[in-house]
């Protein structure tokens, strides 16, 4: 074995790396919060823990290295194990505290140690860095949400967060912070949600009204209301199962046409429905061509899926899709959540590929103000919705009422009759009919 000068020096970063994590990881374990950001703040913004050379030691080596992304690798590592840490032991108000410490004036300071200085500059360009910005997801939840420089993107951080918890590069502690703060934040809306829709329109009088988790405002109970009936989002995990039961009897060309059917894409105003089908089906069915005669096999299913997410979105990752456009603008945004959940039923695993797509057309509104995304902001309000009713623990159930007598079993009986009911236009609902009951499943 032959030992190079640049094997030597990779493996004296990585040394150093390992101690710096190792000791945040044993500190976070074993001591409070406030040791912990003093630490943190001492190493990283002054270079010198008093109390541990070796670490203020293992530090200097990747500054005197002048190895600037080992640097940021090192940083955002360090404070995600401990946030992970503190999200385990239930010590999430730290968390502003450790952003917080990115704040501090001493950053901007100009030093007269070149290794100080080096050390300032680098934290300044991570402030102004995505990666900063990743981390301050980890504290939207505890800003206010009346902040004026609060953009309305972060509402739904928990699609932003799909970048870090589904990219291999970053590191794992980041993953995994990432994929229980998203988790937690859906948890949160599927419970608010089942709580808003179980109070609104009760004749009960609740001392702490609950707060509309979405901002459509009192339609929601309309929207939700048309989600549960709507024949086609009723049947489609059915249809799904049924299709993907035949599948061992499909070659690609076949699945693709029952695929097709699956779908069912279609609107009153027949011009745009023909737009749509024929996009569709002409991208479709170029995708894989040449593969039309083979058996269907899972992994044509994901990347017939994925093709699908791709182009009712946001395909390049830059620009929504002309699909896209003509779905949320020139019909009701509730078509396009209708279709994306049909997909989505496919197979489960293909939801943070929905996700990533959603947090980029997140990225490309969120540069427009508030009042320039509703139609946006709409959609992405019923997305959640469809997958807080159809893929989670909770049952939603609908029952028309009698006015006279509101009472379990009158919902009861009433609700079979509701439940049949194929009317997709929102406006046409009387939300004081209806009552919402949400159960665990």
């Amino acid at each position: 074995m032959f030992w190079t000068a640049d094997r030597i020096y990779s493996q004296g970063i990585e040394q150093a790396q390992q101690s710096i994590y190792e000791f945040f990881l044993e500190m976070v374990r074993c001591k409070s919060p406030d040791e912990v950001l003093e630490d943190f703040k001492n190493l990283f913004v002054s270079c010198n823990v008093s109390n541990n050379i070796e670490i203020t030691q293992a530090l200097d080596q990747i500054l005197t290295a002048y190895n600037e992304k080992e640097f940021f690798y090192t940083l955002k590592r360090c404070c995600y194990i401990i946030i992970n840490n503190w999200t385990v032991s239930n010590n999430l108000i730290h968390i502003q505290s450790l952003v917080n410490i990115f704040d501090h004036p001493s950053i901007y300071k100009k030093p007269t140690s070149i290794k100080l200085r080096t050390l300032r500059i680098w934290l300044q360009m991570f402030v102004k860095s995505e990666d900063f910005q990743s981390l301050k997801l980890f504290i939207l939840n505890r800003e206010e949400h009346s902040s004026p420089d609060r953009n309305w993107g972060n509402r739904f951080a928990s699609y932003l967060l799909a970048y870090q918890y589904t990219n291999p590069t970053s590191p794992l502690e980041q993953r995994q912070a990432a994929q229980r703060l998203a988790q937690k934040m859906k948890e949160q809306f599927k419970f608010e949600l089942a709580m808003y829709t179980a109070r609104i329109g009760s004749q009960t009088t609740f001392k702490n009204p609950q707060t509309n988790p979405t901002s459509l405002n009192n339609n929601v109970i309309n929207l939700v209301t048309l989600m549960l009936t709507k024949k086609s989002v009723l049947n489609c995990q059915d249809l799904a199962g049924k299709l993907l039961g035949n599948i061992n009897s499909f070659s690609y060309y076949d699945f693709k046409v029952n695929l097709l059917e699956y779908l069912d894409f279609s609107i009153a105003d027949a011009e745009i429905s023909d737009t749509v089908q024929t996009k569709i089906y002409d991208g479709l069915f170029d995708l894989g061509s040449q593969r039309h005669d083979h058996p269907v096999t899972t992994s044509l299913v994901l990347k017939s899926a994925k093709y699908l997410i791709n182009e009712l979105t946001i395909a390049d990752r830059e620009k929504p899709t002309e699909l896209f456009n003509i779905l949320l603008h020139h019909t009701n945004p509730l078509n396009l959540v209708v279709l994306l959940l049909k997909i989505l039923f496919l197979n489960e695993s293909i939801r943070p590929y929905l996700e990533l797509r959603v947090a980029a057309i997140i990225k490309y509104y969120s540069q427009y103000s508030e009042s320039k995304c509703k139609s946006v902001i709409a959609f992405i309000d019923m997305l959640n919705i469809a997958l807080a009713i159809y893929a989670s623990e909770t049952r939603y159930t609908i029952v028309r009422m009698n006015p006279y007598e509101i009472t379990p079993s009158t919902a009861k009986s009433n609700s079979s009759n509701f439940s049949n009911s194929s009317d997709t236009d929102i406006s046409k609902f009387d939300a004081t009919q209806y009552r919402i009951f949400s159960q665990v499943r």
